[in-house]
């Protein structure tokens, strides 16, 4: 068994690391928000008291936060990640974050004589509960070998994808197409609806044509029917991840009209007080009702 530190207890990291404690590893947990803690440590996690005495108590320090932002800050603080790093330890960011930022990290971990790898995941609350998350690895191959097991404690697969960096770009191709996807779904079906189409006959046509998909077998129902958006993937994440998307394409000299358009509907759902609902709000967006 291993000595895991887990960083990041919100509606991913709490039931990821859940899935960790449930096999029996050793396995300490820090949160900002310290009432996020109770319930593992009650379930036989250790608390730790600051982000370096978790890095010092483990040997394999795992990230699940919530942008770019929270991951530097977690990691480069004063009393952070890097400050307690040493040789023989693996530092595991599972966060969402650009692909620069996932390589500028991994050269900061090395130098510490630590391991880096990334392993951002596919699947929302479900899958994280349920552990059958689909798991992106990037970074060396033989620490990505090595440290499989860990992730399968949260996941049914793990796919690596080669050198830091593209295992974040992966996670963002997924959530780029996932949310332009609710978007022009968004329109057609409000269009639609507005033409005196039942909602429920749209979903039933999508879903058996070359269109219909998980996403709108998913999301669908509630998008056109209850509108009741309980958040499984927060809006203002995807919000994020559409912006990291289009700064992605920036990079690559790739014109990316499309996810920009739709990083914008986020945005205005964003700011109509959605944030905090599931992705699926982007609906509001185009409609007040």
């Amino acid at each position: 068994m291993a000595k895991i530190g887990f960083i990041g207890l919100g509606i991913m990291g709490a039931p990821m690391c859940g899935n960790v404690l449930a096999k029996g590893h050793d396995v300490t947990v820090y949160n900002r928000s310290r009432e996020k803690m109770a319930p593992l440590v009650a379930a036989g996690a250790k608390g730790a008291s600051s982000v370096a005495r978790l890095v010092e108590h483990a040997d394999i320090v795992i990230t699940m936060l919530s942008d770019p932002a929270a991951v530097w800050e977690v990691v480069a603080e004063t009393a952070g990640v890097l400050s307690a790093l040493t040789a023989g330890k693996t530092y595991i960011d599972m966060s969402t974050v650009s692909p620069e930022s996932s390589r500028e990290i991994a050269a900061m971990v090395r130098k510490t004589g630590a391991d880096f790898l990334e392993a951002p995941v596919l699947g929302s609350k479900k899958a994280a509960t349920e552990g059958t998350l689909v798991i992106l690895a990037g970074g060396d191959p033989e620490v990505a070998r090595k440290r499989e097991p860990i992730l399968l404690t949260m996941g049914s697969r793990v796919v690596y994808m080669g050198e830091v960096g593209l295992a974040a770009h992966m996670k963002l191709i997924i959530n780029q197409m996932f949310g332009t996807l609710l978007c022009v779904f968004s329109e057609a079906a409000l269009t639609g609806m507005a033409a005196g189409i039942p909602a429920e006959k749209i979903l039933e046509v999508v879903q058996n044509s070359i269109v219909g998909c998980p996403a709108i077998q998913i999301k669908g129902k509630d998008m056109l029917g209850e509108k009741t958006f309980a958040v499984h993937f927060p809006l203002k994440l995807a919000h994020k991840d559409m912006r990291l998307a289009v700064l992605a394409g920036d990079a690559a000299g790739v014109p990316t009209p499309v996810t920009a358009a739709a990083h914008q509907l986020f945005a205005i759902a964003r700011e109509r007080g959605f944030g905090e609902s599931d992705v699926s709000a982007v609906l509001r967006a185009l409609t007040d009702k």
